[in-house]
């Protein structure tokens, strides 16, 4: 039989039969040659493609499968079709076919091979969507299939997908015509491992149900996660005949899962106490820094509010802002100071609090996170006291960034330049403040800061109201705060105006050199004409013979009085000389070099010994000790004035003086001990604090006085103790030199 080839045969009575059912079948039947020719079509074919049987007929049924369809399924599609004595044994087949319009309607074909004209024709019943025959009675389900959210997909035993359903391809972005004739690995993401899919089909093969999660891979190359049940069905005899899978797309799900631990995690990594509380106060959410400052387990805490573990006055102060929070719903910063008993921490919380709403959008609670600021604040008190004790120094004190732009100045350095505030200060530069002639010195010292050295110099500035000034300058170098890259943020400079010192010095100077003339001569004048009365007195009794009487006693106090006159002439110029050194110290700026100690004190020995040969002195020294301390023709008369006044002071005929000297860490220490009388109250003060205790102060004391000054300038001490039996320990403590 055939339609639309203009042939008429004579159909027998039963071919009439069997001819109408095929023409009335409401399924598509398509009738193609051993080559895959279209030899028939029935009107419900007609129907299902858009198209009329001249059309169809000797037309390839594989010319029919649409181009869309993914590569391999569409060429395997068109082999078969080219050799339909395959698709016999081949039972139900998914085949798309294009129909008119460009759409693409997937038939479940099921083929039988029969004799039509002396040849053997190949006669499909296409069923819509894959139906399987004997599935009509399934058809409400099968509706309930098609509009189901999840995805759905059914494959045969051997795994070729055969049915899929409108969300899969909405889940997944594969066509029917993509998936069908294909297997599930299409999906394949490459993030489950081979195990998996192996413990898959032997559960499936072993007939059992397999769910699990499973991560697949969209068309368009996203991945997506679902949770997979798959489940075989078997036929009327039990065998397995095909498996049907269900996918419920979870990556929401699962994204929300993930940010939901990534937030937990975060809360639970901070520091700082963070909690959520209803509407009553009860907490019902809290991390491990709660339980920290609390001491109580999380446990404990769940429904509880703050009254529970600090004291009352802080948590009433905090409900009254929870409260506050809640009638307003609006979110509250404060601070508070609790006490914790149970730890005895007394922090300082900056919290912030705000209003916390349910997934219907109703207010459930409030949610708080306290930053402990308890450090911050020791931190700025500690700044606020910098601050004033910068702001408030006679000193002139700025900050500049390596460009020079000014980072702080405080108010005298501000006064000094004629800048009334600090934001006016923070808009300039050391250019804008600065003429061309001292711009440039003072950046080649702020270049050599940023090198990372201490400068220290002296220049003369001229002031417009206070003319010519006097300046000590130091910069240091300013660690950067922020990138600790071993580089310098800029300079901080102290100035200090010692124009009215400097000019203390130069008088002091003058009137020390005014005092060594006059003094110095008359002194000497006077010790020479004392000596020439004593020798003459000398001379008229050595020529004369012994004298008697009253001339006798006349010339004993006249040789008394000119020895007399002579030993107060060499004690004051000897103060005078001594008085002389001090100015000399305090007059010049202070200076420091290594200088070995013991080989100085070595030194001092072997002279003090030629100068009192009577005296019994012994020296101690180690190896190579170097101290630092003022220029070493200072620290050799500092020295030297302790050792001599040990032996000048003594009241024995055989002074004994031990002079040690001892390295410890950091420093080296000089001790002189004699056995002498000890020193008084007074000469202790001075040596050891530069102070009198008494207004008038006897001229002796210049030598300690002398001893004093040079080891302050050497940045070190003094120290003075009573000997046992009797005499007295002086010990200079100096700073160790690195070397």
């Amino acid at each position: 039989m055939s339609r639309g080839n203009g042939d008429e045969e004579t159909t027998p009575p039963a071919g009439e039969f069997f001819a109408s059912v095929v023409e009335e079948h409401t399924d598509p039947i398509v009738s193609v040659d051993g080559g895959g020719e279209i030899v028939y079509v029935n009107p419900a074919a007609e129907a299902a493609l858009g198209r009329d049987a001249a059309s169809l007929v000797d037309r390839r049924l594989a010319e029919l499968i649409p181009d869309a369809t993914a590569e391999r399924r569409g060429a395997s599609l068109r082999e078969l079709l080219g050799a339909p004595a395959r698709l016999v044994d081949a039972g139900d087949v998914p085949i798309p076919l294009a129909a008119a319009g460009g759409e693409t309607r997937v038939f479940s074909a099921r083929f039988h091979a029969h004799e039509s004209g002396g040849e053997t024709a190949y006669t499909g019943v296409f069923r819509d969507g894959g139906q399987p025959a004997g599935d009509r009675e399934r058809k409400p389900f099968r509706n309930l299939v098609e509009h189901a959210g999840h995805a759905v997909y059914v494959t045969d035993t051997s795994g070729t997908i055969q049915y899929v359903n409108p969300a899969f391809t909405e889940h997944t972005g594969y066509e029917p015509s993509d998936a069908i004739g294909e297997t599930p690995a299409i999906l394949k993401s490459g993030e489950m491992s081979d195990e998996y899919y192996e413990s898959l089909w032997e559960t499936l093969r072993a007939g059992d149900v397999w769910e699990e999660e499973i991560v697949d891979q969209r068309k368009d190359g996203s991945y997506y996660h679902a949770h997979q049940t798959i489940a075989p069905v078997t036929d009327e005899r039990g065998t397995i005949s095909r498996f049907i899978a269900i996918q419920i797309d979870i990556s929401d799900r699962k994204a929300a899962m993930g940010r939901l631990k990534q937030y937990r995690d975060i809360v639970e990594q901070i520091d700082d106490p963070v909690l959520l509380q209803d509407l009553d106060g009860e907490m019902e959410l809290l991390n491990d820094a709660v339980c920290e400052f609390a001491g109580m387990r999380r446990e404990a805490l769940y429904g509880a509010d703050e009254s529970a573990f600090m004291d009352d006055e802080t948590a009433a102060e905090i409900e009254a802002h929870r409260r506050s929070v809640l009638e307003t719903e609006t979110a509250a910063e404060y601070e508070v100071a609790p006490t914790f008993p149970r730890t005895g921490r007394e922090p300082r919380f900056s919290t912030q609090r705000y209003p916390y709403y349910d997934g219907d959008g109703e207010l459930a609670g409030t949610f708080a996170v306290c930053r402990d600021v308890t450090e911050i604040k020791l931190r700025e008190a500690e700044l606020e006291r910098y601050e004033r004790a910068v702001d408030g120094a006679t000193d002139l004190i700025a900050a500049v960034d390596r460009e020079g732009r000014f980072l702080f100045a405080n108010r005298q350095y501000r006064a000094y330049h004629g800048i009334d505030t600090a934001a006016e200060i923070s808009e300039l530069t050391l250019e804008d403040i600065l003429d061309d002639g001292q711009y440039a010195d003072v950046r080649h010292h702020v270049d050599r800061a940023l090198e990372g050295r201490n400068v220290e110099y002296r220049t003369t500035r001229v002031h417009s109201d206070r003319g010519k000034r006097t300046l000590d300058v130091r910069y240091y170098p300013l660690v950067n705060p922020v990138e600790d890259d071993g580089g310098f943020a800029g300079v901080v400079g102290v100035l200090r105006d010692v124009t009215d010192s400097e000019s203390r010095a130069r008088q002091l100077r003058v009137v020390d050199r005014v005092l060594q003339h006059n003094l110095r001569n008359a002194l000497t004048v006077i010790r020479g004409r004392a000596e020439q009365i004593a020798e003459r007195d000398a001379a008229r009794t050595g020529s004369g013979g012994a004298r008697t009487g009253s001339d006798a006693e006349t010339s004993g106090e006249v040789a008394d009085a000119a020895s007399d006159i002579v030993t107060r002439a060499n004690a004051l110029l000897s103060t005078s000389e001594k008085s002389h050194h001090i100015t000399e110290i305090l007059g010049d700026a202070a200076e420091r070099e290594p200088i070995d100690v013991g080989r100085v004190v070595e030194h001092l020995g072997s002279v003090v010994e030629a100068e009192y040969p009577a005296a019994e002195l012994s020296i101690s020294t180690p190896d190579d000790v170097a101290a630092l301390a003022s220029v070493t023709t200072w620290i050799d008369r500092a020295l030297g004035e302790l050792i001599r006044n040990a032996v000048e002071h003594h009241d024995r005929d055989r002074p004994v003086v031990e002079v040690t000297v001892e390295a410890k860490p950091g420093a080296i220490e000089v001790r002189v001990a004699d056995d002498g009388p000890g020193l008084t109250d007074m000469d202790r003060d001075v040596l050891e604090t530069g102070q009198a205790v008494e207004a008038l102060y006897h001229g002796s004391g210049l030598g300690l006085w002398l001893v004093y000054w040079v080891v302050q300038q050497s940045g070190g001490s003094a120290t003075a103790r009573d000997a046992d039996p009797r005499g007295t320990v002086v010990t200079l403590t100096l700073p160790r030199a690195v070397r």
